[in-house]
């Protein structure tokens, strides 16, 4: 029967493509009529043509732009005397040729004024008649992206797991965008792949009701000596590795209370291994093992080192870390061998399938800020409150009273001597430590000094504190100094801020290496609060890296899983520790038995026991959320006869349903967004296809249940201004401009570009994954607050998390951590989409900024005046010495090429202001020539003049631009000439509405461009 299904999923899908390819290609033939035109005007203008445009045409231009010698990429031997769309931009540029004198060249034969007269007026009269013809449709068909794909297969079965990853990618169009009709081919193997994955999908979603599902749950309790029976054996995970000490955790393996049935997994706690470490020993014989601490260790990996202060410390409270500092990358994955705040726990069984839920018990803890002694301290005490603690070599304990509370400096004083470098202060129950400068012992003829370091400040109540002081064996030990630190000094404020900042748990799920880890994080960190308090991650487990052993291998450390806990790291600014009580691991999760995702499929009813009748309104429920319409009756007769079949002949209810189910994941129906059209003139979008469109242009994936609802009332097309606004606030709009921006402006390159590390170590790995996230939010939230297109240009503010505003040297004007917000700067090379430092390194070799890649964009992407593609065999340098030579000279050189300077004069003005940018895309303050004459004529010294030129001069043609790649985007097409002119055309109206982006964006939905098919 599956067999059976995958053939006909594939047949269908031809079918239903051929015919709509059919009537396509019969009804944009040559011999369509032209509407609102007369047939007298067509033949003058065919006889026209034929008789003086065609002939002079061939006497002066075939020569050099024909099918074989396409000088500057263009050929005109193929013009035609009613153009399709695609050719009225070329003869709109031959009219702009032939009125400038441009064409043809100077020394070419030239044609005679009167020629010229004649040829350009009949241009413009068969570019009118074009501007005159109604635009055909006939309906629409387009696959669904993978991303679309992957998110409409998400919602509508509430599966977590991604399945996409056997699906090639999506093709590009030339207007940059992924969703084009045109570039979305399907072959058979992307079929089979669609029926795996629903399969596959299917298989996850659909349980058996009467089994009672196997649940694995343990808990990790973290805190000094909190283990009173701790595992006797040393044990060691291979190099670079730290086990916590057995007696500072303890594991517990639960059984959690649920509303229904369930068998309990419990973890193998005795085991034979032959190979592997124990220790430092090597096993060269069989060992037995039991305990469930040879199952789960409680590991940190990387380098010793931290810059400041230790990575993590035990504290009776729970385990003390810092910022996990990020590291190099090597070979596409993490380097672990940084410093060691990477907590994680190492065990060797998870589940094989379905989500999990990873609950951390974390506080900020009452931190210390440890000082700098060079020059965080300050320039001595600025209060008369003062507190000298001494300290005997035999006893480091102690208590400080103090009479004032608030904020202390700790000075510690010692004498010359060879001990560590490592102090270790418990003051009350709070725990700190860190490392003071080397003070080693004098030569025997000098005097023994004294030296007095600042180590902390912190913030002490009033009273009695006990102090307990530990550096190396005490004997180099002579005080500590309380000094109280005014409120308004420099250090106070800096403590302060030290003190109200949160750091962020983020939890990872992976496999353990040899030579490291692979992690991949599982959704988003969360900042934590003083006040102990749980928080939750969850994922599905298929999407995380997990180890590939045979079953019962006899190495000690192979397969092993690990779960991470990290402190995240932002920007290094200086942040309280995370303290971490326990961490508690459930999965497979489930809230109800079955799931959410089988019951989503097999529906309440009162028809249960009445099988043919159950697999139809189970079948009918499915077909209108999968097609995202009520199915048609022969829709729903189709798909019944194959659950009638399979149940006739396995009598099994539920895969008689998958089979059912199989078939509509695999039909056109769910694969693409079809737009039914009964003939070639322009028709209204019927409202469940507005729904769909709406749905993908702003969501990236299918309607959700009010837009249906508003859909089956026909009610949608009146209310659409109100629910776009509810779609762009909703947070799956996020996930739509996602898509929109970074095709729009191709932040694909930032993703492939190889930035040279030693010349900018700032754009690290991590820190370009922030930086790329940088466009989509300001778009977005221009989008949301409707500001005005001005912005996209030159804004006052950036959006930035604490990471992009570090790169940008704002990192003290935040304290988001991980969310984007919008920020002020005063920096008048900053703002705007043209400054982003993501698209810009994106433009660069990745150690030169790029004036012929940055100018190309800027003029596809910001003023939509594209050049043409560059002709083939386009001619090298010569090969003579360059070096001497600068940029521009070097530009003027390539452009002097036969062939070049037309591409290169509407691509290197553009460019050049950009030079004051660098390959990591930051402004560089140095001596550099970034004067341009732009192809519009203009004249601007830098980025910033351009600015001003484009918002004072040039707005429509930003609006334009942004109009258009709104438009391809959100109908998933290129847009016809009739089309582009009325952009130009309509949206001026909006300058006086000051262009809202999104009064732009609802401008494009509600015309004719989107609303017909």
């Amino acid at each position: 029967m599956t067999h059976r299904l995958r053939s006909l999923s594939f047949v269908a899908i031809l079918v239903s493509l051929t015919a709509w390819l059919l009537w396509d290609d019969l009804s944009t033939a040559d011999d369509k009529p032209v509407v609102g035109v007369t047939e007298t005007e067509v033949s003058a203008d065919e006889k026209q043509f034929q008789e003086f445009v065609k002939p002079l045409i061939r006497q002066h231009c075939v020569r050099c732009h024909n099918v074989d010698n396409m000088k500057s990429g263009i050929r005109v031997d193929q013009l035609s005397a009613t153009p399709e769309d695609r050719q009225l931009f070329l003869w709109k540029d031959i009219l702009k040729q032939v009125d400038e004198g441009a064409m043809p060249p100077d020394e070419e034969p030239q044609p005679s004024d009167d020629e010229r007269k004649k040829l350009t007026e009949w241009i413009q009269r068969t570019m009118t008649t074009a501007m005159t013809r109604n635009t055909q449709r006939n309906g629409s068909v387009r696959r669904l992206t993978v991303s679309q794909y992957r998110n409409t297969l998400r919602d509508l079965l509430g599966l977590d797991e991604d399945l996409t990853e056997a699906l090639p990618p999506d093709g590009i169009s030339k207007d940059g965008f992924a969703n084009n009709a045109q570039t979305m081919v399907l072959s058979p193997l992307q079929v089979e792949a669609y029926f795996d994955i629903a399969e596959k999908s299917l298989d996850l979603c659909i349980v058996d009701e009467k089994s009672k599902p196997a649940i694995q749950n343990f808990r990790m309790d973290l805190g000094r000596k909190i283990n009173a029976t701790p595992c006797p054996d040393n044990l060691v995970l291979g190099a670079n590795s730290f086990l916590l000490n057995n007696a500072d955790f303890t594991v517990t393996q639960l059984t959690p209370q649920k509303p229904f049935a369930y068998e309990p997994f419990f973890m193998q706690t005795k085991f034979d291994f032959i190979e592997g470490y124990v220790g430092n020993d090597t096993i060269r014989e069989w060992r037995k093992f039991d305990s469930i601490y040879h199952a789960v260790f409680a590991c940190l990996r990387g380098s010793p080192g931290y810059p400041k202060g230790e990575a993590f410390q035990t504290v009776p409270e729970g385990l003390l870390l810092r910022p996990a500092i990020p590291n190099s990358e090597i070979f596409g994955v993490s380097n672990t061998y940084g410093p060691m705040a990477n907590f994680k726990i190492s065990l060797r069984e998870l589940p094989d399938r379905g989500n999990f839920r990873v609950t951390v018990k974390a506080a900020r803890y009452d931190d210390a800020l440890l000082l700098n002694p060079s020059s965080d301290a300050a320039a001595g005490p600025t209060a008369a409150t003062m507190v000298t603690v001494d300290i005997l070599e035999k006893s480091a304990e102690s208590t400080v009273t103090i009479t004032d509370p608030g904020i202390y400096q700790i000075d510690v004083s010692r004498i010359a001597g060879e001990s560590k470098g490592v102090i270790s202060l418990q003051l009350g129950e709070r725990l700190f430590a860190g490392t003071l400068p080397d003070y080693k012992k004098p030569g025997s003829n000098d005097a023994v000094t004294q030296s007095a370091s600042s180590f902390a400040a912190v913030r002490l109540p009033q009273g009695s504190t006990k102090l307990v002081a530990r550096y190396g064996d005490n004997s180099t030990l002579r005080s500590l100094v309380f000094s109280r630190v005014d409120d308004d000094s420099i250090l106070a404020q800096r403590f302060k801020a030290f003190e109200s900042r949160m750091p962020s748990v983020g939890v990872y799920m992976g496999l353990r290496r040899d030579c490291g880890s692979t992690l991949a994080r599982v959704s988003t960190p969360q900042a934590v609060g003083s006040a102990l308090h749980e928080y939750t991650f969850a994922g599905p487990i298929n999407d995380f890296p997990s180890p590939e052993v045979e079953k019962d291998n006899v190495n000690y450390l192979a397969g092993i899983r690990e779960i991470g806990i990290r402190s995240e790291y932002t920007d290094g600014r200086d942040m309280p520790r995370l303290l971490i009580r326990s961490i508690e691991f459930e999965g497979p999760y489930y809230a109800e038995w079955p799931p959410e995702p089988h019951r989503n499929i097999f529906i309440e009813s009162p028809h249960k026991n009445d099988p043919e009748t159950y697999a139809r309104e189970i079948i009918q429920s499915f077909t209108t959320r999968a097609f995202r319409r009520p199915a048609t009756d022969d829709e729903q007769a189709a798909i019944f006869n194959i659950w009638k079949q399979t149940y006739a002949e396995k009598q099994d209810f539920s895969q008689s349903i998958k089979d059912a189910l199989l078939a509509v994941l695999t039909a056109p129906q769910f694969l693409f967004l079809i737009e039914n059209s009964s003939g070639p003139e322009p028709e209204d979008l019927t409202d469940h296809e507005l729904a769909a469109k709406l749905s993908y242009f702003l969501w990236n994936t299918a309607p959700d249940q009010q837009l249906l609802e508003l859909a089956a009332k026909n009610s949608l097309r009146e209310s659409v201004d109100a629910q776009i606004d509810r779609m762009i606030q909703d947070h799956r709009f996020v996930q739509g401009m996602q898509q929109f921006v970074s095709q729009w402006l191709s932040l694909d390159k930032f993703d492939v570009v190889s930035i040279d590390e030693k010349r900018f170590p700032k754009l690290s790995r991590v820190t370009k994954s922030h930086l790329r996230q940088e466009p989509i939010q300001f778009v977005r939230h221009l989008i949301q607050q409707n500001l005005s297109l001005k912005n996209l240009i030159q804004a006052d503010f950036i959006m930035a998390d604490e990471v992009v505003a570090s790169y940008y040297n704002l990192g003290d004007r935040t304290e988001s951590g991980f969310n984007f917000v919008p920020l002020k700067h005063d920096n008048e090379n900053l703002g705007g989409v043209l400054t982003a430092a993501g698209i810009l390194a994106g433009l660069s070799d990745g150690r030169e900024p790029n004036p012929v890649k940055r100018g190309a964009w800027f003029a596809r992407k910001i003023v939509a005046e594209p050049p043409d593609d560059p002709p083939p065999n386009v001619p090298k340098l010569p090969e003579d010495d360059t070096a001497k030579l600068t940029l521009r000279q070097r530009l003027e050189q390539h452009r002097n090429q036969e062939g070049c300077a037309k591409c290169h004069t509407g691509i290197d003005p553009w460019g050049l202001p950009f030079e004051k940018y660098d390959a990591a895309g930051r402004f560089r303050n140095e001596a550099v020539e970034s004067s341009s004459k732009l192809p519009d004529g203009a004249e601007v010294s830098d980025v910033n003049s351009l600015k001003a030129h484009l918002i004072n001069d040039r707005l429509e043609q930003v609006a334009f631009s942004y109009l258009k790649h709104l438009a391809c985007y959100a109908t998933g097409r290129s847009l016809t000439y009739n089309e582009l002119v009325f952009l130009q055309k309509e949206s001026q109206e909006l300058r006086s509405q000051g262009y809202g982006t999104r009064d732009l964006l609802k401008f494009v939905v509600k015309s004719d461009i989107f609303m017909k098919k």
